[in-house]
């Protein structure tokens, strides 16, 4: 609090309601042409609590520092971010109360013109705590507040801080000061990118735009929306094509199996690259069967042009391939068979009426290893010698439940 007689020591330390640190620089904002800060932290709401008082001087400069000391320039430039960070995050606190920053305006405009100046000093580690004011009038000469206040909101008026006023030797604080200011770094111009953004004015075009990409950001893509706007094999299908796919999806999704049964030449390939796509983009596990005649020059031919780098060894959201011959095969092809036991969420079928006859090994094999499954059955010719044909095929993912 002020001294009551004349030569006793000065103290400020934020304790008297009347008086703080935040009073005192306001009442030397009106007599001083200067003010040198030093200080270990700094924040918006200290300015704005001297809005309306520091705009009186013509010329403010803060001296900060950080925690540690900052040698390296990848160590400084990581200070420099928790630095801004910390100025960001005191921006946004005082918007909870002052909505429309008000008194960030004049700052952004002081820093743009040099009236604010703001260094770090970056070799040792910097705490110290200095308010250096210059008289306008030489009788009156310069004042220093030193102590323990950070220029920070808090710092200036809440916390309890043990702060002492020199009136004598400040030349040679002002030295001290001088020698760290001249050694320090310049950050004035990352100090502004901070505040100034959060002044900008923004049209309303702008703010639209951002409430749409705030809004689409969070918007999950539906498979709907993927159809239309980024398969790649969606836009090749003719409509009827277009429509078996969402017919086959239908019903898996009742039936948990479904069989697409054009005849030759209508694209049943193209149908199947497109359940395909789509069980990807669903993050999908999927084995494709398919006779050897046919996978080299139909399926991988196909899959290479339409959906490059999506067939896998392993699995892992990709598609493994193997011919209808590797259900039986020994050796490695056991354990890659117990694999797709394991880990397919879906599987695929094509030429799929050679999976007809129960009475085959091949048949039993396969459906051991679809249990719980979702199954799709590509085929020209579902029915060879009799409906059982169909019926077989269809139990492969009915289980063989009567009332299915």
């Amino acid at each position: 609090m002020p001294p009551s007689q004349p030569g006793e020591l000065f103290i400020v330390d934020n304790s008297d309601a009347d008086w703080k640190v935040q009073q005192y620089l306001a009442q030397w904002c009106d007599l001083a042409s200067a003010l040198d800060i030093a200080t270990g932290y700094f924040e918006i709401g200290a300015l704005l609590a001297l809005d309306g008082q520091w705009q009186s001087l013509d010329k403010v400069r803060i001296l900060m520092g950080d925690e540690v000391s900052k040698r390296t320039k990848q160590a400084f430039d990581a200070a420099l971010a928790r630095l801004t960070q910390t100025l960001e995050a005191s921006i946004e606190h005082e918007k909870e109360t002052n909505d429309f920053l008000t008194g960030v305006a004049a700052v952004v405009a002081a820093l743009k013109s040099g009236k604010i100046a703001c260094r770090v000093y970056r070799e040792r580690k910097f705490h110290a705590k200095a308010y250096i004011t210059h008289a306008r009038f030489a009788v009156m000469g310069a004042t220093a507040l030193v102590g323990s206040s950070n220029f920070t909101y808090p710092g200036l008026s809440e916390n309890v801080e043990l702060n002492v006023r020199l009136r004598v030797e400040v030349e040679e604080l002002q030295a001290w000061y001088e020698h760290y200011w001249d050694e320090a770094q310049d950050v004035t111009p990352d100090i502004l990118q901070t505040i100034e953004r959060h002044v900008r004015q923004y049209s309303p075009f702008e703010v639209y735009a951002k409430a749409l990409f705030g809004f689409f950001r969070g918007h999950e893509v539906t498979a709907g929306e993927w159809e239309r706007t980024q398969s790649r094999v969606y836009p090749v299908l003719d409509t009827y094509q277009q429509e078996g796919y969402h017919a086959l999806m239908q019903i898996a999704a009742r039936y948990n199996g479904a069989l697409l049964c054009d005849g030759v030449g209508l694209g049943k390939t193209f149908i199947g690259l497109m359940l395909i796509e789509r069980l990807l983009f669903e993050r999908k596990n999927v084995a494709l069967f398919v006779p050897k005649a046919a996978r080299k020059p139909v399926w991988e031919s196909a899959l290479e042009r339409y959906l490059p780098g999506r067939v896998n060894a392993r699995f892992g959201n990709n598609l493994v391939i193997y011919n209808h011959t590797d259900l039986l095969r020994g050796g490695d092809y056991k354990r890659r068979m117990e694999e797709v036991q394991r880990e397919a969420d879906v599987v695929i079928v094509d030429e799929a009426h050679h999976f007809r006859n129960q009475a085959s090994k091949r048949y039993r094999r396969f459906f051991e290893m679809l249990e719980g499954k979702q199954l799709f059955l590509i085929t020209a010719t579902p029915v060879n010698n009799s409906l059982l044909d169909l019926q077989h095929m269809i139990e492969l993912f009915s289980r063989r439940q009567p009332d299915y």
